[in-house]
């Protein structure tokens, strides 16, 4: 589970805010969802793809386990007058809703057999994944392999279970700003694999940045992201994996 801390806030919140990422994913996503929808944006974390979401969904329910993360999307919702999101901290494992989602997201949520289980108990419509598309770790000096939880694997494993999926492959622009060179080290430091992180170096990180485009940061790291989309219909997924739902 992600530990969300200040720094890990404070990266999150700069990207989200910089650019169009969750909104241009939120488009992608709602081209699958039936109009009107009841949706759950489930880990949905500092909330920015549920805010997204809402602009065109009839309600969206946030869920969280972070208070930490849900207070950032209060704080959100409160300052956009948003009207149309429910930001819950609580367990996705243990909580249930009253009446069956329309549709649920799981976005980079991890274990895809987790996520089909709490989808078939909780969803009576359409169940989108979203999974990333490279194979190796970016914020590392060393080169350290994703296999785990990737587009490939998830669509093998739809495949192994036989349940039909509706695959979109695409890229978004989800780069970092950064307000000072210390702050893109301690990035760095923070999302590296590497067994001995103090092998990133100001130098080694600063030749990674340019010189933010907008002119509202110093810095920026230009990312382009490789995602996977997965559309699936909950009465798709078998009984069997109720058996493995934690409520």
């Amino acid at each position: 589970m992600f530990i969300w801390q200040p720094d890990t806030i404070r990266f999150m919140r700069d990207a989200s805010e910089y650019g169009d990422y969750h909104r241009k994913l939120a488009a992608k996503i709602t081209s699958f969802l039936p109009q009107n929808a009841q949706v759950c944006d489930a880990g949905c974390g500092l909330g920015y793809l549920s805010l997204a979401l809402a602009e065109t969904a009839r309600n969206v329910t946030a869920i969280d386990i972070s208070p930490e993360a849900i207070a950032v999307l209060r704080s959100n919702i409160q300052k956009n007058g948003v009207r149309n999101i429910q930001a819950v901290t609580a367990d996705i494992r243990t909580y249930l809703p009253e009446e069956p989602f329309d549709a649920m997201i799981f976005c980079f949520f991890g274990n895809i057999a987790e996520a089909l289980a709490l989808a078939k108990r909780r969803c009576d419509g359409v169940v989108i994944l979203i999974k990333r598309n490279y194979l190796h770790h970016r914020y590392s000096v060393g080169k350290h392999p994703l296999e785990r939880y990737s587009f490939a694997q998830s669509c093998e494993e739809l495949e192994s279970s036989g349940i039909p999926a509706r695959r979109e492959e695409f890229t978004l622009e989800n780069g970092q700003p950064f307000r000072s060179l210390q702050d893109a080290v301690t990035f760095f430091q923070i999302y590296s694999r590497d067994a001995a992180p103090e092998r990133i170096t100001e130098g080694w990180v600063r030749a990674k940045l340019v010189d933010d485009p907008s002119g509202l940061y110093p810095y920026y790291l230009p990312t382009v992201k490789e995602i996977g989309l997965l559309a699936l219909e909950a009465r798709d997924i078998p009984e069997s994996f109720s058996r493995m739902d934690c409520v």
